[in-house]
Protein backbone atom coordinates (compact mmCIF):
# COMPACT_ATOMS: atom_id res chain seq x y z
CA UNK A 1 0.00 0.00 0.00
CA UNK A 2 2.85 2.31 0.82
CA UNK A 3 4.28 2.55 -2.79
CA UNK A 4 0.87 2.24 -4.28
CA UNK A 5 0.55 5.39 -2.24
CA UNK A 6 3.74 7.11 -3.42
CA UNK A 7 3.57 6.10 -6.80
CA UNK A 8 -0.51 7.81 -6.68
CA UNK A 9 1.13 10.90 -5.05
CA UNK A 10 4.45 10.93 -7.55
CA UNK A 11 2.12 11.42 -10.74
CA UNK A 12 -0.07 14.35 -8.98
CA UNK A 13 3.12 15.78 -8.87
CA UNK A 14 4.36 15.27 -12.17
CA UNK A 15 0.98 16.43 -13.76
CA UNK A 16 0.72 19.70 -11.52
CA UNK A 17 4.29 20.42 -12.61
CA UNK A 18 3.83 19.88 -16.17
CA UNK A 19 1.51 22.72 -16.20
CA UNK A 20 2.88 25.85 -17.69
CA UNK A 21 6.72 24.93 -17.11
CA UNK A 22 9.44 28.20 -17.42
CA UNK A 23 10.98 26.43 -21.09
CA UNK A 24 8.29 23.83 -22.91
CA UNK A 25 11.46 22.41 -24.60
CA UNK A 26 13.52 21.55 -21.99
CA UNK A 27 10.57 20.04 -19.98
CA UNK A 28 9.87 17.66 -22.70
CA UNK A 29 13.54 16.83 -23.05
CA UNK A 30 13.90 16.29 -19.16
CA UNK A 31 11.20 13.85 -18.94
CA UNK A 32 12.49 11.71 -21.68
CA UNK A 33 14.11 9.91 -18.89
CA UNK A 34 11.60 10.07 -16.75
CA UNK A 35 9.34 8.22 -19.00
CA UNK A 36 11.58 5.89 -19.85
CA UNK A 37 12.94 5.55 -16.39
CA UNK A 38 10.02 5.15 -14.38
CA UNK A 39 8.52 2.35 -16.05
CA UNK A 40 11.42 0.54 -15.59
CA UNK A 41 11.55 1.38 -12.12
CA UNK A 42 8.38 -0.11 -11.82
CA UNK A 43 9.24 -3.28 -13.53
CA UNK A 44 12.10 -3.66 -11.03
CA UNK A 45 9.99 -3.54 -8.47
CA UNK A 46 7.83 -5.99 -9.49
CA UNK A 47 11.08 -8.35 -9.96
CA UNK A 48 13.30 -7.47 -6.93
CA UNK A 49 10.75 -5.78 -4.57
CA UNK A 50 12.49 -2.53 -3.84
CA UNK A 51 12.50 -1.79 0.52
CA UNK A 52 10.11 0.94 1.36
CA UNK A 53 13.51 3.42 2.00
CA UNK A 54 15.07 2.49 -1.58
CA UNK A 55 11.40 3.22 -3.39
CA UNK A 56 11.00 6.64 -1.25
CA UNK A 57 14.72 7.96 -2.41
CA UNK A 58 14.22 6.97 -5.83
CA UNK A 59 10.71 8.94 -6.03
CA UNK A 60 11.80 11.75 -4.13
CA UNK A 61 14.94 11.92 -6.58
CA UNK A 62 12.35 11.73 -9.85
CA UNK A 63 10.32 14.88 -8.26
CA UNK A 64 13.52 16.67 -7.36
CA UNK A 65 14.44 16.44 -11.42
CA UNK A 66 10.98 17.47 -12.27
CA UNK A 67 11.04 20.22 -10.37
CA UNK A 68 14.34 21.20 -11.65
CA UNK A 69 12.68 20.11 -15.30
CA UNK A 70 9.72 22.49 -14.67
CA UNK A 71 12.02 25.82 -13.56
CA UNK A 72 14.58 25.24 -15.49
CA UNK A 73 18.03 23.78 -13.24
CA UNK A 74 19.68 26.79 -14.31
CA UNK A 75 16.98 29.50 -13.14
CA UNK A 76 15.65 27.08 -10.36
CA UNK A 77 13.52 29.56 -8.35
CA UNK A 78 13.18 27.72 -5.40
CA UNK A 79 16.91 27.55 -4.87
CA UNK A 80 17.97 31.12 -5.35
CA UNK A 81 17.92 31.71 -1.79
CA UNK A 82 20.91 29.16 -1.51
CA UNK A 83 23.56 30.48 -4.13
CA UNK A 84 22.46 34.44 -2.45
CA UNK A 85 23.40 32.94 1.26
CA UNK A 86 26.71 32.35 -0.27
CA UNK A 87 26.88 35.01 -1.98
CA UNK A 88 27.20 32.60 -5.51
CA UNK A 89 26.83 33.39 -8.66
CA UNK A 90 25.48 30.78 -10.49
CA UNK A 91 22.24 28.40 -9.57
CA UNK A 92 23.90 25.24 -8.02
CA UNK A 93 20.47 23.30 -7.65
CA UNK A 94 21.97 21.20 -10.74
CA UNK A 95 25.16 20.02 -8.70
CA UNK A 96 22.98 19.57 -5.41
CA UNK A 97 20.68 17.00 -7.54
CA UNK A 98 23.71 14.90 -9.51
CA UNK A 99 25.16 14.64 -5.22
CA UNK A 100 21.57 13.26 -4.65
CA UNK A 101 21.52 11.03 -7.63
CA UNK A 102 24.51 9.01 -5.93
CA UNK A 103 23.22 9.63 -2.59
CA UNK A 104 19.58 8.21 -3.09
CA UNK A 105 20.06 5.91 -6.10
CA UNK A 106 23.08 4.01 -4.88
CA UNK A 107 20.74 1.77 -2.14
CA UNK A 108 18.69 1.29 -4.98
CA UNK A 109 20.80 -0.46 -7.41
CA UNK A 110 22.71 -2.14 -4.71
CA UNK A 111 19.74 -4.20 -3.80
CA UNK A 112 19.16 -5.19 -7.45
CA UNK A 113 22.12 -7.71 -7.43
CA UNK A 114 22.38 -7.85 -3.64
CA UNK A 115 18.77 -9.72 -3.40
CA UNK A 116 20.05 -11.57 -6.21
CA UNK A 117 22.63 -13.43 -4.18
CA UNK A 118 25.51 -11.15 -5.17
CA UNK A 119 27.93 -10.74 -2.29
CA UNK A 120 27.71 -7.68 -0.65
CA UNK A 121 30.92 -6.11 -1.64
CA UNK A 122 30.42 -6.78 -5.32
CA UNK A 123 26.79 -5.64 -5.12
CA UNK A 124 28.90 -1.97 -4.00
CA UNK A 125 30.95 -1.94 -6.42
CA UNK A 126 28.54 -3.43 -9.83
CA UNK A 127 26.26 -0.43 -7.54
CA UNK A 128 28.87 2.24 -7.46
CA UNK A 129 29.89 1.60 -11.14
CA UNK A 130 26.49 2.19 -11.92
CA UNK A 131 26.17 5.07 -10.45
CA UNK A 132 29.41 6.65 -12.16
CA UNK A 133 28.42 5.36 -15.82
CA UNK A 134 25.09 7.35 -15.73
CA UNK A 135 26.76 9.70 -14.20
CA UNK A 136 28.66 10.27 -17.35
CA UNK A 137 26.40 8.92 -19.99
CA UNK A 138 23.84 11.73 -19.00
CA UNK A 139 26.67 14.33 -19.38
CA UNK A 140 27.12 13.12 -22.66
CA UNK A 141 23.06 13.15 -23.71
CA UNK A 142 23.20 17.03 -22.57
CA UNK A 143 25.96 17.37 -24.81
CA UNK A 144 23.96 15.30 -27.44
CA UNK A 145 20.81 17.75 -26.73
CA UNK A 146 22.45 20.85 -26.78
CA UNK A 147 24.23 19.78 -30.37
CA UNK A 148 21.29 18.29 -31.70
CA UNK A 149 18.33 20.48 -30.60
CA UNK A 150 19.77 24.39 -29.43
CA UNK A 151 18.84 27.05 -31.77
CA UNK A 152 21.18 29.93 -30.65
CA UNK A 153 24.81 29.80 -31.72
CA UNK A 154 26.90 26.75 -30.36
CA UNK A 155 28.63 29.35 -27.30
CA UNK A 156 25.09 30.56 -25.88
CA UNK A 157 23.53 26.78 -25.63
CA UNK A 158 26.96 26.09 -24.27
CA UNK A 159 26.57 29.01 -20.93
CA UNK A 160 23.24 28.37 -20.72
CA UNK A 161 23.65 25.00 -20.02
CA UNK A 162 26.90 25.41 -18.15
CA UNK A 163 26.37 28.65 -16.77
CA UNK A 164 29.82 29.79 -17.23
CA UNK A 165 31.67 27.34 -15.43
CA UNK A 166 33.89 25.22 -18.64
CA UNK A 167 34.23 22.15 -15.65
CA UNK A 168 30.86 21.88 -14.96
CA UNK A 169 30.22 18.15 -16.47
CA UNK A 170 33.60 17.44 -14.50
CA UNK A 171 31.99 18.68 -11.39
CA UNK A 172 28.52 16.99 -12.08
CA UNK A 173 30.49 13.41 -12.31
CA UNK A 174 32.27 13.86 -9.89
CA UNK A 175 29.41 14.78 -7.36
CA UNK A 176 27.50 11.91 -8.24
CA UNK A 177 30.25 9.74 -7.35
CA UNK A 178 30.92 11.21 -4.05
CA UNK A 179 26.73 11.21 -3.33
CA UNK A 180 27.39 7.45 -4.10
CA UNK A 181 30.21 6.68 -1.72
CA UNK A 182 28.51 8.79 1.57
CA UNK A 183 25.49 5.94 0.23
CA UNK A 184 27.79 3.33 -0.05
CA UNK A 185 29.70 4.64 3.71
CA UNK A 186 26.59 5.35 5.36
CA UNK A 187 24.69 2.17 4.23
CA UNK A 188 28.10 -0.25 5.26
CA UNK A 189 27.90 1.52 8.55
CA UNK A 190 24.12 0.58 8.89
CA UNK A 191 24.39 -2.73 7.99
CA UNK A 192 26.86 -3.67 9.76
CA UNK A 193 25.52 -1.86 13.14
CA UNK A 194 22.46 -4.08 12.32
CA UNK A 195 24.30 -7.48 11.74
CA UNK A 196 25.84 -7.04 15.32
CA UNK A 197 22.31 -6.33 17.39
CA UNK A 198 21.35 -9.30 15.66
CA UNK A 199 24.45 -11.21 16.52
CA UNK A 200 24.01 -9.77 20.54
CA UNK A 201 20.21 -10.60 20.51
Amino acid sequence: MFKKSLTAIFFLIWVALAINPVDPGIWALENILVVTVFPVVLWLDRRYRFSNGSYLTLTAFVVLHLFGAHTTYDRMAYFKWFSDWFGWHRNYYDQVVHMLFGLMVFVPFFEIFYHQGVSRKLSYLIAFLFIASIGAGYEILEWFSMAAYCKNPAAVCADALTQGDVWDAQKDMAYAILGAVMALVLHSALSSKNRNNKLRG
